[in-house]
């Protein structure tokens, strides 16, 4: 949030309690607001545009008027062209850059290919196509890059001869492309101007419904008879009963429900009018949307679909063996939603129920379970049948009798179900709040995974939750003992008894299987008997990494490159800082929270720097005007430490950078590929997502 903005929020809020109303009330409306202040991409009377015009190609207009029955604009052509002037809603894109959710593989994209000239008294300009995108990968400093091809062939009727032609594009940066509007956005606000008394037909819809007609036949669960059994539990209204809607009638159903239930494939992905209903629903109306998985492809994870729904939990129907399973899941999720949002805005926080605490939290890494891999939210396992974290989860709270232990998978609430909802960390910090314990399933891939590693060390660092350290992954592997999950471990095992490991990797039979869940049963019962929590043991307070308004700080510029500046604010809900730089540069001073470091030293013995962290690290120098005779400051980079070794009683730490590959760093002088033998005191560390949910 814009400094200025967020401090005459603040003022509204302190007259608001001055007059004795609700803030909560007021905090909800707020965020309701705010949701449904989303940036449209549908034109308006007077918008520049790109239009489609003959052989498939689209140049500049102006829009003159719209036609919602036929779904029609009239425009003019910058060059006063006086032909094809009426063009289809879907033959133009606003001239606006899209954002990074509204372009995903599998995206028909308007891209730039070829120019024409001046004629009579027309203007000349660059020629625009409609492209889908075939691949996304970034720039070492961060930015999206996109490949792509043609849509439409010679076959189809397109002009191929035209100077510049070329089938495929490359590397293009988000801001050369366009999207073309969903046309449900037209009818965007028509439940108040209609004046047909069919809209009335819907205005005690409970549900909506959409689905790919692909997916209703063959081995797949069908849509229809998931829907048909949550019908009749629920007892619940849902789109399928009106036939044959109109394109209005389908924006309006979706802005009247309570929740919209999606049946997401790869079919649902590539069917156009799936992907409008979605994009409408979840972007554009900010409706509550509940993702059900169909079949066994995950295409869809790379486009636009899987984009909007990245970091949410979904509903896997995977096959007959799980239904019955799932099914009470999405019922469960699906009252959460239709008992909201409209009843969330009647209540304060405070009034709503909250969730029981769990006094065991289950901390593992999904590649390391056998039941994530069935269950095809992963493509490969690490590890063996009896090391699965979510089966020893089930096995312990069966042998504990009642005990519930926090899992991800059942504890976890999309963004989707309420309007109130937490991000996910928070959640993760809400359950770790209410841990006596905390199980740890460490393996090579916890290790390397950023959130694995972010959990660990809020939990066993920052809150000192005591841990029952469970070695789990492939036989044999010991990488993570160097990465810094290892380091901690090896500290706390030398301090608490309690802590010494479970090594559960070369369990090959129930027997010895069932002797490890007792093994564990025991250990949990050391920290916990009948919700009373043992002392825990002293340790010196943690700093927080997090930087606040006034830190001098060490921060992503571009191109990789990182630069002094000092903290002016913090906006929570994009998880960005801004920044003045110290040499008074006015540019991207909006900057993410992992991507600035606080400028102090790190301590020794912390363990916060090991094999595999991500670290920022000075390498060059730098003037701001070449013509100076001393330098202005140094480069900081990003790299991540490959190895480490003592001296002298101080360690010292070696690596590459991590946003670029060898032979591509920038020509500074006195920048190479990889680092070597810096103490510690060289080093800065970013802050973890837990860091900075509480940043003022």
């Amino acid at each position: 949030m814009d400094p200025e903005i967020k401090r005459l929020v603040e003022e509204v809020e302190n007259q608001l309690t001055v007059a004795g109303v609700d803030l909560q009330k007021w905090k909800i409306l707020r965020q309701e607001m705010q949701k449904r202040m989303v940036q449209s991409n549908f034109p308006k009377v007077g918008d520049k545009i790109y239009a489609k015009y003959f052989q498939h190609q689209y140049f500049p207009a102006r829009v003159d008027s719209l036609d919602k029955d036929k779904q029609e604009f009239h425009i003019t052509w910058d060059d006063n062209d006086p032909d094809g002037r009426v063009v289809k809603v879907t033959d133009v894109a606003l001239d606006k850059v899209p954002g990074v959710a509204e372009i995903g593989v599998g995206s028909n994209v308007l891209f730039q290919q070829g120019s024409y000239g001046a004629s009579g008294d027309r203007s000349g300009g660059t020629r625009w196509h409609m492209g889908r995108i075939t691949n996304i990968s970034k720039s070492p400093d961060g930015k999206f890059l996109y490949d792509g091809e043609h849509v439409f062939g010679e076959e189809d009727g397109k002009w191929v001869t035209y100077r510049g032609f070329e089938q495929t594009f490359s590397a293009l940066t988000i801001e050369r492309l366009r999207v073309s509007p969903n046309a449900l956005e037209s009818f965007e606000g028509s439940i108040s101007e209609t004046t047909s008394s069919n809209a009335s037909r819907f205005f005690d819809l409970d549900v909506f419904v959409c689905y790919s007609n692909k997916n209703t036949s063959g081995k797949e669960i069908n849509p229809m008879r998931i829907i048909s059994d949550v019908e009749e539990s629920l007892g619940i209204k849902t789109n399928l009963k009106f036939r044959n809607p109109s394109l209005e009638e389908v924006a309006i159903m979706i802005q009247k429900c309570k929740v919209v239930l999606a049946f997401i494939s790869n079919e649902f992905a590539a069917d156009e009018s799936c992907q409008q209903q979605f994009q409408f629903a979840k972007k554009t109306k900010a409706v509550p949307v509940i993702p059900i998985v169909v079949g066994n492809g995950f295409d869809w994870t790379r486009t636009v679909i899987g984009l909007l729904i990245a970091g949410e939990l979904y509903i896997h129907f995977k096959d007959e063996t799980v239904y019955s399973q799932k099914l009470q899941e999405l019922e469960r999720s699906m009252k959460k939603s239709l008992s909201g949002p409209h009843e969330d805005q009647q209540n304060s926080v405070a009034q709503q129920p909250k969730k029981e605490p769990c006094p065991v939290f289950v901390s593992y890494c999904w590649t390391n379970s056998y039941l994530s891999f069935e269950a095809n939210e992963i493509r490969k396992v690490a590890g063996g049948v009896y090391s699965d974290p979510r089966k020893v989860k089930k096995d312990v709270e069966r042998q504990l009798q009642g005990q519930k232990l926090w899992l991800d998978i059942e504890q976890l609430g999309t963004s989707n179900q309420s309007d109130r909802n937490s991000s996910m960390f928070e959640q993760i910090a809400e359950g770790l709040a209410g841990a006596q314990v905390i199980l740890t399933f460490i393996s090579s891939e916890y290790s390397k995974s950023e959130n694995c590693n972010m959990e660990f060390n809020h939990a066993v660092k920052t809150m000192k939750i005591p841990t029952v350290p469970i070695i789990v992954g492939e036989r044999g592997s010991a990488d993570w003992v160097q990465r810094q999950v290892g380091m901690v471990l090896g500290q706390i095992e030398a301090k608490d008894e309690r802590s010494e490991r479970i090594e559960m990797r070369e369990i090959d039979d129930e027997y010895n299987y069932q002797s490890k869940i007792t093994e564990i049963c025991n250990r949990i019962s050391r920290y916990n008997v009948t919700g009373q929590v043992f002392e825990r043991r002293e340790q010196v307070e943690t700093k927080s990494r997090a930087p606040k308004i006034g830190d001098h700080v060490i921060s992503h510029w571009q191109g990789g490159q990182f630069f002094f500046s000092t903290i002016v604010a913090y906006d929570k809900d994009t998880m960005c800082f801004t920044v003045d730089w110290d040499d008074g540069d006015t540019t991207g001073r909006v900057v993410k929270y992992n991507e600035t470091a606080k400028d102090e030293l790190l301590e020794e013995g912390e363990g916060d720097v090991a094999v595999g962290t991500t670290v920022l690290f000075p390498q060059g120098q730098y003037k701001l005007n070449s013509a100076d005779e001393n330098y202005s400051g140094f480069r900081y980079f990003e790299g991540e430490v490959t190895s480490m070794r003592e001296e002298d009683g101080k360690m010292l730490y070696s690596g590459h950078h991590s946003r670029y590959e060898r032979g591509e760093t920038p020509r500074f002088r006195g920048v190479t590929y990889e680092f070597h033998d810096y103490p510690l005191q060289k080093l800065r560390l970013a802050p973890n997502a837990f860091e900075v949910l509480n940043i003022e």
